[in-house]
Protein backbone atom coordinates (compact mmCIF):
# COMPACT_ATOMS: atom_id res chain seq x y z
CA UNK A 1 0.00 0.00 0.00
CA UNK A 2 1.24 2.99 -0.87
CA UNK A 3 1.15 6.25 1.39
CA UNK A 4 2.05 9.69 1.52
CA UNK A 5 4.08 11.53 4.46
CA UNK A 6 4.92 14.78 5.20
CA UNK A 7 6.80 16.28 8.22
CA UNK A 8 5.13 20.13 8.01
CA UNK A 9 7.80 22.63 9.72
CA UNK A 10 5.91 26.12 9.79
CA UNK A 11 8.94 28.32 9.25
CA UNK A 12 10.81 26.16 6.77
CA UNK A 13 9.98 27.39 3.43
CA UNK A 14 10.92 24.20 1.68
CA UNK A 15 8.91 20.79 2.75
CA UNK A 16 9.60 17.92 1.73
CA UNK A 17 6.65 14.91 0.70
CA UNK A 18 7.75 11.51 0.73
CA UNK A 19 5.61 8.75 -0.80
CA UNK A 20 5.78 4.63 1.15
CA UNK A 21 5.41 1.32 -0.35
CA UNK A 22 4.98 -1.40 2.06
CA UNK A 23 7.57 0.76 4.65
CA UNK A 24 9.82 2.07 1.53
CA UNK A 25 10.64 5.11 0.68
CA UNK A 26 10.21 5.40 -3.24
CA UNK A 27 10.10 9.01 -4.29
CA UNK A 28 10.84 12.87 -2.34
CA UNK A 29 8.87 16.15 -3.80
CA UNK A 30 10.70 19.28 -2.29
CA UNK A 31 7.76 21.97 -2.46
CA UNK A 32 7.22 25.39 -0.91
CA UNK A 33 4.87 25.36 2.26
CA UNK A 34 2.43 27.20 -0.23
CA UNK A 35 2.02 24.73 -2.26
CA UNK A 36 2.06 21.43 -0.08
CA UNK A 37 -1.89 21.14 -0.62
CA UNK A 38 -1.91 20.99 -4.19
CA UNK A 39 1.75 18.63 -4.33
CA UNK A 40 0.13 16.12 -1.99
CA UNK A 41 -2.83 15.84 -3.84
CA UNK A 42 -1.12 15.32 -7.49
CA UNK A 43 1.78 13.06 -5.58
CA UNK A 44 -0.94 10.92 -4.33
CA UNK A 45 -2.71 11.22 -7.74
CA UNK A 46 0.28 9.92 -9.66
CA UNK A 47 1.15 7.33 -7.05
CA UNK A 48 -2.41 6.11 -6.55
CA UNK A 49 -2.31 6.39 -2.84
CA UNK A 50 -5.35 7.46 -0.85
CA UNK A 51 -3.60 7.95 3.08
CA UNK A 52 -1.86 10.91 3.64
CA UNK A 53 0.46 11.80 7.02
CA UNK A 54 0.86 14.66 8.41
CA UNK A 55 3.58 15.32 11.07
CA UNK A 56 4.22 17.86 12.91
CA UNK A 57 2.24 20.71 14.86
CA UNK A 58 -1.08 19.35 15.16
CA UNK A 59 -2.03 23.16 15.21
CA UNK A 60 -0.76 24.06 12.11
CA UNK A 61 -0.79 20.70 10.38
CA UNK A 62 -4.92 21.01 10.76
CA UNK A 63 -4.94 24.01 8.77
CA UNK A 64 -2.60 22.26 5.80
CA UNK A 65 -5.46 19.57 5.91
CA UNK A 66 -8.18 21.81 5.91
CA UNK A 67 -6.62 23.19 2.64
CA UNK A 68 -5.79 19.98 1.19
CA UNK A 69 -9.52 18.71 1.45
CA UNK A 70 -10.93 22.06 0.17
CA UNK A 71 -8.28 22.08 -2.45
CA UNK A 72 -9.48 17.86 -3.41
CA UNK A 73 -12.90 18.83 -3.92
CA UNK A 74 -13.18 22.65 -5.39
CA UNK A 75 -10.14 21.51 -8.20
CA UNK A 76 -10.38 17.93 -8.55
CA UNK A 77 -13.91 17.31 -7.62
CA UNK A 78 -12.82 14.32 -5.49
CA UNK A 79 -12.67 13.60 -1.24
CA UNK A 80 -10.66 10.35 -1.68
CA UNK A 81 -8.05 10.96 0.60
CA UNK A 82 -7.72 9.56 4.16
CA UNK A 83 -5.73 12.69 5.63
CA UNK A 84 -3.87 11.88 9.50
CA UNK A 85 -1.99 13.75 11.89
CA UNK A 86 0.70 13.16 13.69
CA UNK A 87 2.57 14.80 16.53
CA UNK A 88 6.15 15.56 15.36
Amino acid sequence: MKKIVSIIKPFILNQNIFVYEDGNKIDVVSVELDNVPNTIIETATKYNAKEVQLIGSKNFSKGIKEKIELAEITKYGKNELEIKLVNG
